[in-house]
């Protein structure tokens, strides 16, 4: 039971990227239990040749951060909204960008097992299927601005306030 403990504890440790709590259990066994790791010295046949333990290399976090569906934003000009206003005012834009897990639920098996049976066709070329999650705004927030002829403009949920994996 402690030896089924041991190895859940080390899959999360090595899951969350933090190979120096891996390297302590591992430093940790070996400084309680030195006969074993001696017997195995021995048997090898060489005198003295313990490997040093080898750093685990440790998975940058942003990278997964910045791949994973959030708000992301960008200040540009209103006229570059390309919805029609003459204004130089410069507005923050936010929108959703990122990746969303993919997680087969009952309803994506059954649905493919139906169209490999036959029963469901396939969809037609010019029809959009898709069957993953998409990163998309879970609300939306009002956006006001000056045009060039000094007269305000309120558009209604002009950019994102919040994202989600949707579908």
């Amino acid at each position: 039971m402690r030896s089924l403990l041991k190895l859940v504890v080390i899959l999360f440790c090595v899951q969350r990227g933090e190979g120096h709590w891996l390297r302590s259990l591992i430093e940790d066994q070996r400084s309680r239990y030195p006969a074993v790791e001696d017997s195995q010295t021995e048997t090898s046949g060489g005198g003295s040749s313990i490997s040093p333990i080898v750093p685990i290399p440790v998975r940058s976090r942003r990278s997964t951060l910045d791949s994973q569906c959030g708000l992301r934003s960008i200040l540009l000009q209103v006229r570059d909204l390309g919805l029609g206003y003459d204004s130089d005012e410069t507005v923050l834009f936010k929108y959703c960008s990122g990746t969303c897990p993919h997680v087969r639920s009952n309803h994506d098996l059954t649905l493919t097992n139906l169209m490999l049976s036959g029963v469901l066709s396939h969809p037609a070329p010019g029809q959009l299927w898709h069957n993953s999650p998409c990163c998309r705004p879970t609300h939306h927030e009002d956006m006001a601005f000056l045009d060039n002829l000094h007269r305000w403009h309120k558009v209604e949920k002009l950019s994102a306030a919040g994202c989600g994996c949707v579908g």
